[in-house]
């Protein structure tokens, strides 16, 4: 559970302090843009570190197993992301500790958390 909410903070902080990529990671701000298998790979890593990470908590009984399902894993990102994309819509110029919407970052997960925790 520290390691999902660890790296969702790390995601958000790395996306705050580096936001003309993190656009091109949440939007698609250049039309017809579409990255390579190489440049999206990262991508995919991320997402399947998180998939383990969701499975373990199913294994050790911490989540429920719905929690590790394709629809808990977009509603986890969505989640994170949304706090990325109305961050930096809103108030680009604050940091992870200062910002409105970044500081939402631990209800939001506790609210996805009590969605899935026996």
């Amino acid at each position: 559970m520290a390691a999902l909410s660890a790296g969702a903070r790390a995601y958000v902080d790395w996306s705050l302090r580096n936001p003309v990529s993190a656009q091109l990671l949440h939007w698609r701000p250049v039309p017809g843009f579409e990255p390579s298998a190489q440049a999206f790979a990262p991508s995919i890593a991320i997402i399947a570190s998180l998939r383990a990470l969701l499975v373990l908590a199913v294994e050790r009984g911490r989540l429920i197993p719905e929690a590790a399902t394709e629809e808990a894993v977009l509603l986890f990102t969505s989640v994170v992301a949304g706090v990325v994309s109305q961050q930096l819509a809103n108030e680009p110029q604050a940091g992870p500790e200062d910002g409105r919407y970044a500081r939402l970052l631990d209800p939001a997960l506790a609210m996805w958390l009590a969605h899935y925790t026996p």
